[in-house]
C-alpha cells in the first residue's frame, strides 16, 4: 500500500490517535457512549488509508471523533476531500458480490467443505500470474494474496478456480507459503476446484498475513481469456499473463458483472518481447476482472 500524503485524512487521523494514547477499542468506547457505533476495523482502515468515511452516519461519527480525540471542528472533515470515484459501472456498483453468484457451480463442494462467511478477510492486494501454453491452454495459476482478518479467529482461506470446461485430469498444489494445504474438492464436470488453506497462525482482527500458492492445471480446452472472481473491493490486482512461443495479436484488459455477463473492454494492453503481458489496477470493484486476448 503507497504511503498516505502529508496531511491526509489517514496521516491526520493517526497522528491524532497516537497523541492521544487511546486504542482503538477505547475510542469505539467512548464514541459508543455517544451513541455514536462504529466497528474497531472502520477506524483500523481509515487510520491506515484502506477506507476512508463517506456515509453520512460515517461523516456523523467523524465529527464525534473530532471531539473525543480533542481536535477542533474540521480538523479531520476538512482532509476528506471530494468523494472517492465509484467504478466504471453505470449507477453505483455493489458494495459486494455474494459467493454463489460468481460461483454459481460451488454449492455440492461448499456443503462439503463448509467454507467460513465471505468477508471474515479483507485483501489489501491480489497478485498472479498465469501461464497459457501454445495450444491457448490454462495451465497454472501461481497467486500471492495479501490479507487482514476482521474478526478474530481466522484460520484458513478459500481458494477458488474455475476452467472453461470439464477437466481431463486432477489439479494440484504446490508452493504454499504462510500456510499448509487442506482439504482440496474438485468437480470435474463443472470445472470447480476449491482448496483449503491452513494458516500458520490464527489472526485476530486486524492481523494480517501474506499467502502464496500454486494450481497447476491439466491441459483443457483453448481459453481466450483469464478473469480474476472478487466477492469484494481490493485495492491493488496485478495480473501477468504469460503466453507460450506464440504471441496474441490483440490483448485488452476488461471486466463483468458476473458469469455469462457481457464484457466491458478496459484497456489495451501491450504484449512485451518475452511473451509476457500485465494487468495493473487500482480499486476492483466487485465481479469479475481480467484479460482477454485474440490470435
Amino acid at each position: 500500500m503507497s504511503p498516505q500524503p502529508a496531511g491526509s485524512f489517514a496521516v491526520t487521523l493517526d497522528a491524532a490517535i497516537e497523541e492521544s494514547g487511546l486504542s482503538l477499542e477505547r475510542l469505539q468506547h467512548h464514541l459508543a457512549e455517544r451513541g455514536v457505533p462504529l466497528s474497531r476495523s472502520a477506524l483500523s482502515y481509515w487510520r491506515r488509508g484502506r477506507s476512508r468515511p463517506e456515509r453520512e452516519a460515517s461523516l456523523h461519527a467523524v465529527m464525534h471523533l473530532e471531539q473525543v480525540l480533542g481536535l477542533s471542528p474540521g480538523a479531520l472533515t476538512s482532509r476528506l476531500g471530494p468523494r472517492a470515484p465509484r467504478g466504471r459501472w453505470l449507477g453505483r456498483p455493489p458494495e459486494c458480490v455474494e459467493r454463489r453468484r460468481l460461483w454459481p457451480e460451488l454449492r455440492p463442494l461448499s456443503a462439503e467443505l463448509k467454507p467460513p462467511p465471505d468477508g471474515q478477510v479483507v485483501f489489501w492486494s491480489v497478485h498472479e500470474r498465469v501461464l497459457i501454453d501454445d495450444e491457448s491452454r490454462e495451465r497454472s495459476l501461481w497467486t500471492h494474496l495479501v490479507a487482514e482478518a476482521t474478526l478474530d479467529g481466522v484460520d484458513r482461506l478459500m481458494t477458488y478456480h474455475q476452467s472453461d470446461g470439464p477437466l481431463t485430469g486432477t489439479p494440484r498444489y504446490q508452493g504454499v507459503r504462510s500456510a499448509r494445504l487442506g482439504r482440496v474438492r474438485i468437480d470435474r464436470d463443472t470445472g470447480m476446484t476449491v482448496g483449503e488453506l491452513l494458516l500458520d497462525r490464527v489472526l485476530a482482527a486486524g492481523e494480517v498475513t501474506a499467502v502464496d500458492y500454486e494450481v497447476l492445471l491439466p491441459p483443457g480446452a483453448p481459453t481466450v481469456e483469464y478473469g480474476r472472481r472478487f466477492t469484494r473491493p481490493v485495492p491493488e490486482y496485478v495480473c501477468q499473463v504469460q503466453f507460450g512461443l506464440r504471441a496474441p495479436h490483440r490483448v485488452r484488459a476488461f471486466e463483468r458483472r458476473g458469469p455469462g455477463g457481457p464484457r466491458h473492454p478496459g484497456a489495451a494492453l501491450r504484449v512485451g518481447s518475452g511473451h509476457q503481458v500485465t494487468l495493473a489496477i487500482r480499486d476492483v470493484r466487485p465481479g469479475i476482472t481480467g484479460v482477454c486476448w485474440s490470435w
